[in-house]
């Protein structure tokens, strides 16, 4: 199945990159936006849809989008996290790298 990716945001920069399929909700990644940064907090697909590489598409299109707008990215979600730390030279362009890293806690899996 082809996986069609949306894109929202509101007045106050709270944005989401998320996938509808027949009228549900089944993927999605949020961000705020704040002086060209993107905190990238959270990333959730339904569970039986796990394992389809769905959040991976939603993580590429993240990155597509800080490159294409010139915008940093703080990973404070697990997710991306583990995906940034995994390949740090790939995404040295778009990672906000602080001296206090977020450890992915947000999304409520605790950071490695």
């Amino acid at each position: 199945m082809e996986h069609k990716i949306e894109f929202k945001i509101d007045e106050n920069n709270r944005g989401s990159f998320y996938i509808m399929n027949e009228g549900t909700q089944i993927a999605e990644l949020d961000f705020d936006i704040k002086d060209n940064v993107m905190n990238a907090y959270h990333t959730g697909v339904r569970k039986e849809l796990e394992g389809q590489g769905i959040a991976a598409k939603l993580f590429d299109k993240l990155v597509a989008y800080a490159r294409e707008k010139n915008y940093k990215i703080i990973p404070s979600c697990s997710y991306i996290s583990v995906k940034f730390r995994r390949r740090p030279d790939e995404f040295a362009d778009v990672w906000q790298r602080m001296d206090d890293e977020p450890t992915g806690a947000s999304c409520g899996i605790p950071g490695k």
